[in-house]
């Protein structure tokens, strides 16, 4: 009987180990993916801040400049020594996102295990429930709940928030057709400040990661 179980095992053994290969070869070839640096927005993608009035107000000088949407603005700031933008929603519904103007294939990321990674520093907790996406053309988007994260944050200091990209493939991105691949939405009054804000190859393996939701 034992050898009746040995093939299967061993099937499986290699299939894991192959998938295993195949994705440290993929971490080996990916570069980082960057949306926002001390430079400002990268190519193809522009950072935008939506509301109910607006869901497109291009945040100016190459995503740099004050920017005031109504519930949510943009600013200059410093992250622990880096040029970053500070966004405040000051009340009501407001988002800020990174977009394309393409669908672009990106699921190589995933099967680099990358992670949404940037450095934040948050100013006020939020009052609200905020989400964070990745959209493939809205409403094709997967959806993380990051309340308790920013919640339990500590106060005006550094920290880095990295989230596994499978996190949002789990509830639904489609990483085929990626157009928004970085977007904060909230309701009420919540501020930080953010840089150096990038896709990283195998920093979904980190052990500091966002746990992705069970249900």
């Amino acid at each position: 009987m034992a050898r009746l179980h040995r093939l299967p095992f061993c099937a499986a053994l290699a299939g894991a180990l192959l998938a295993a290969a195949g994705a440290a070869q993929a971490q080996a070839k990916l570069p980082n993916l960057p949306l926002w640096d001390g430079e400002g927005t990268k190519a193809p993608y522009l950072f935008y801040l939506g509301t109910p009035a607006n869901w497109a107000n291009v945040i100016g000088k190459n995503g740099r400049g004050p920017t005031d949407a109504g519930s949510v603005k943009a600013e200059p700031a410093q992250v622990d020594g880096k040029d970053g933008i500070k966004v405040s929603w000051v009340g009501g519904i407001g988002q800020v996102y990174s977009q394309a103007k393409t669908a672009n294939d990106l699921a190589d990321y995933v099967d680099a295990n990358a992670a949404l990674v940037f450095d934040a520093v948050v100013h006020q907790p939020p009052e609200d429930q905020v989400t964070m996406r990745v959209d493939c053309r809205y409403p094709c988007m997967g959806v993380v709940d990051m309340t308790d994260f920013y919640k339990k944050a500590p106060l005006d200091k550094k920290l880095t928030v990295k989230i596994p990209l499978a996190c949002f493939e789990n509830t639904g991105a489609k990483f085929t057709a990626v157009n928004t691949p970085f977007l904060i939405f909230t309701t009420k009054k919540f501020a930080l400040s953010m840089a150096d804000i990038r896709w990283v190859p195998g920093a979904a393996k980190d052990d500091d990661v966002v746990k992705c939701p069970t249900s």
